[in-house]
């Protein structure tokens, strides 16, 4: 009973049953109750008429014309006095018993005629019973004219026999449609199923052929982008591998070799020495930043990454960085300018990290750098009431529309080959989004190729102190 198939057509099947029951209970009812109507609104008339009949006559002809009457509409009545005396019958003959139920209830009777909803004789027979009072000499007495419910008894069966054929012909149709329906609605989710777990053994490509738009169509792509974007990550994490394994043997190399030069005093003059030694200390340099890089990642995926906030003047701060970076940027003829829209300096003060919001201007400028050849580089600040925004124009080469949506993910890189040339893991940006998001900030992108691209970063003045260091 796991297959969903089989549950979805036992429910639809047990619904049916639910409807079919009581609507044969209801239809059992109403027939039964359209037949007693009409044989009681035909007793009581029939009663009625032969009362009127034999009050109109002579006395001396009352038992002939009820005998006639009998005999014409082969009718089952008796007349009986208030004694109890049975006095004429057709077609009907009662016991004692019978003869004093009904005398017992007819003399306590006045004008009105006397009715039984069901009235079963000594012998088993069922009957209604209709009685109307009549005058025979001085004295009352009562006709009784009785219908058979056996005929009525036998249309009945034969309806709840027809209801029934019906209700088992209706539960083997809706069986055979559930059987239908369920196996075309769970041959999906069957496919579904099976492509995930395909895709859970690292069969990335699998795909679910599902042209439907309705739920089950927005499942099966949702699941083919999933697959997809499973993928892309697998390959990034790949790549992400092979460039950190690269990253980290380089320096290493040089760490080893220059060490092992030094140690055996393998060095001319005093300068060749200090060059060496300033070829590791770079490279340990540049090992310390891949590893803060993926320390920082860790501890944003943990959760446990604190900001100590401070007031931060951000026009200090960039002035700051561009000195940092200006001996990189002249070494490529690259011009480096900066320019802000404010009042007065407090107007670029805002509350934030300072060391991070430096961290993430500094991979911004340094990127900028990198990827620009020649040209400018054009860093602007722009102070509103409420945020303050900062751009970031280069006149490097760009990069492609189908790569800027992708570009903030961890572990990506714009052109593989050229990311090899001019270095990098792919972690910046994603740690620079990540670091503004957490000062309640965002981060845009606009690049054509060949022309430039405008990083904007907007931040606010302040921002919630929750999950933050106050200082």
């Amino acid at each position: 009973m796991n297959r969903i198939d089989i549950k979805l057509g036992a429910a639809i099947i047990l619904l049916l049953i639910a409807i079919l029951l009581p609507l044969g209970f209801v239809l059992n009812q109403i027939f039964y109750g359209f037949y007693i109507n009409q044989a009681q609104e035909e007793t009581l008339t029939l009663s009625s008429q032969y009362a009127s009949l034999i009050n109109e006559e002579p006395t001396v002809n009352r038992l002939n014309v009820v005998e006639v009457a009998a005999r014409i509409s082969n009718q089952k009545m008796i007349i009986l006095s208030e004694e109890g005396l049975v006095l004429a019958h057709s077609h009907m003959s009662m016991s004692e018993e019978d003869i004093r139920f009904f005398r017992d209830r007819l003399n306590v009777l006045d004008e009105q005629p006397y009715l039984t909803n069901s009235f079963k004789t000594s012998e088993g027979l069922t009957f209604l019973a209709a009685a109307s009072i009549i005058e025979v000499g001085d004295t009352l007495a009562h006709i009784i004219v009785f219908s058979s419910l056996e005929s009525i008894f036998q249309s009945l069966e034969t309806v709840q026999n027809l209801v029934f054929l019906a209700a088992i012909g209706s539960l083997l149709f809706g069986v055979g449609l559930t059987i239908f329906i369920s196996r075309k609605l769970s041959q999906p989710l069957v496919r579904m199923e099976l492509a995930a777990r395909e895709i859970a053994k690292g069969k990335l490509d699998t795909r679910i052929q599902e042209q439907s738009s309705d739920e089950l169509g927005s499942l099966a792509r949702a699941i083919n982008d999933l697959a997809a974007d499973l993928k892309r990550i697998n390959e990034q994490r790949r790549e992400f591998f092979a460039n950190i394994s690269h990253e980290l043997r380089t320096p290493m190399t040089y760490l080893k070799g220059y060490a092992k030069v030094l140690r055996e005093g393998l060095w001319k003059t005093e300068e060749e020495k200090n060059q060496y030694l300033n070829i590791i200390e770079n490279e340990a340099t540049r090992l310390t930043y891949l590893v803060n890089d993926l320390f920082d990642l860790a501890q944003m995926d943990e959760g446990r990454f604190t900001l100590q906030i401070k007031n931060v003047q951000l026009d200090e701060l960039i002035k700051l960085i561009l000195d940092k970076t200006s001996y990189k940027a002249g070494q490529k003829g690259i011009e480096l300018r900066f320019s802000h829209e404010a009042s007065s300096s407090e107007d670029t003060v805002i509350m934030g990290d300072p060391l991070r919001i430096e961290q993430a201007l500094l991979n911004m400028i340094e990127n900028a750098i990198r990827y620009t050849d020649s040209g400018k580089i054009d860093v602007s600040l722009l102070a509103a009431q409420k945020h303050v925004e900062i751009t970031i124009q280069d006149t490097g080469m760009g990069i492609d529309k189908e790569e800027l949506p992708y570009i903030f993910e961890r572990f990506y890189r714009v052109e593989k080959s050229r990311s090899r040339e001019f270095g990098g893991t792919g972690l910046g940006l994603s740690i620079v989004k990540q670091l503004i998001e957490l000062h309640g900030g965002t981060i845009e992108v606009e690049s054509t190729v060949g022309k430039g691209t405008v990083f904007t970063i907007t931040l606010l003045r302040s921002i919630d102190a929750q999950g933050v260091d106050l200082f």
